[in-house]
């Protein structure tokens, strides 16, 4: 922390806006990542039956596919948009927590006539007891500190981004390898089909 000599005191009523719009971020992180992981979770449903729908249909295999791949690779640029929003939003925390940390010890309570009160900088208290206990650690690549768990909240759509494009990669992969099968069952088709008006 920059040791600022403050002449002035903040006033608590500043203090306290500023911490609830702190709490506003955490809670719209948390609120983006339950609609993003409702949408990545929609795709893979959406895909799961245009696969269905085009084994029952193989005269469709090449449009089922090239939907397939087109909605995966969508899916999977979507997930790092999410991780990115993840990695912002976590930063703007961490940036409002630390200007809290500055602004405790200087906040005014009260009317200002006992002038003995104290801040017990309950900010800069709790991170110390935290890397004491060593649950604190510095986030690699972003240069700040988080705890440990909290980047777990990155696994899922890192989860979700490597099947995309494990479906990106097989989707195809699969097509080409039984399309000698699918070709088969379209020429059976159009013979039992000629077969049949013909009679």
């Amino acid at each position: 922390m920059d040791n600022i000599e403050y002449k002035m005191k903040v006033a608590f009523d500043e203090f306290k806006l500023f911490y609830d719009s702190t709490e506003k971020v955490t809670d719209r992180r948390l609120e983006a990542n339950r609609w993003n992981y409702s949408i990545c979770v929609a795709t893979l449903g959406a895909i799961a039956t245009i696969i269905s729908w085009s084994i029952d249909k193989p005269e469709f295999l090449i449009m089922g596919l090239a939907t397939i791949v087109l909605l995966a690779g969508m899916a999977s640029l979507y997930c790092t948009l999410w991780i990115g929003q993840i990695r912002d939003l976590k930063e703007l925390n961490n940036a409002k927590f630390s200007v809290l940390n500055e602004m405790a010890p200087f906040v005014a309570f009260g009317d200002d006539s006992n002038k003995d009160i104290v801040s017990f900088k309950p900010f800069e208290k709790e991170w110390e007891a935290l890397q004491k206990a060593k649950i604190a650690q510095e986030v690699n690549s972003m240069n700040i500190i988080a705890l440990k768990s909290s980047n777990i909240e990155y696994l899922i759509p890192k989860v979700l981004r490597a099947m995309f494009i494990l479906i990106i990669i097989a989707a195809p992969i699969e097509g080409w390898i039984n399309h000698d099968k699918f070709k088969f069952d379209i020429t059976h088709q159009i013979t039992t089909r000629i077969e049949q008006v013909n009679k």
